[in-house]
């Protein structure tokens, strides 16, 4: 069984965490499907608007950019608001705080903090993510667990991955 020594996460933990998320989330089939059928829908709207498609094409390239201006509006806001968010959580959320260990091994993942210890079993989680910084070890849709890389061995690392390629297999 690996384990880790004692860590507590950082803020900055929770910060990228934050990013691999969205950027995981984002790069989701059926969110992109979604992303680019309300684009449609919305360039739709400009053009009826507008009284008819564009006859030029310096018109086109006008529709076509102001069907994106509320996207990046929305790409913009959340660029700004995912790390303070992220650092807001931190500062609220005890439980994040304080110091914890973990460990692995066939039968799942070992968490040992000032809250006790418990185990998920590997079938508990729905997927996985991870970038240079950590992985998230996904329990649903919307509720992650963080394991930043910082406190893994590059054996480690690989150890964990193995046992993480289990996941929705």
């Amino acid at each position: 069984m690996d384990s880790t020594p004692p860590f507590k996460l950082a803020a900055d933990d929770l910060v990228t965490a934050s990013w691999l998320y969205m950027r995981q989330g984002l790069a989701r089939p059926r969110v992109l499907v979604s992303w680019l059928v309300l684009w449609a829908c919305f360039l739709a709207f400009i053009i009826f608007v507008n009284g008819g498609p564009a006859t030029r094409p310096e018109q086109w390239l006008v529709l076509l950019g102001i069907s994106l201006l509320p996207f990046a509006a929305v790409i913009a806001v959340t660029v700004i608001l995912t790390p303070i968010t992220a650092r807001r959580i931190f500062r609220q959320q005890r439980s994040l705080q304080g110091e914890m260990a973990l460990a692995w091994s066939d039968t799942g993942l070992h968490v040992r903090s000032e809250y006790g210890d418990f185990e998920m079993p590997w079938p508990h989680f729905v997927r996985w993510a991870e970038d240079g910084r950590s992985f998230l070890l996904f329990e649903s849709d919307r509720l992650y667990r963080v394991v930043p890389k910082r406190v893994l061995t590059p054996d480690q690392q690989q150890s964990l991955r193995q046992f993480l390629g289990r996941i929705g297999a």
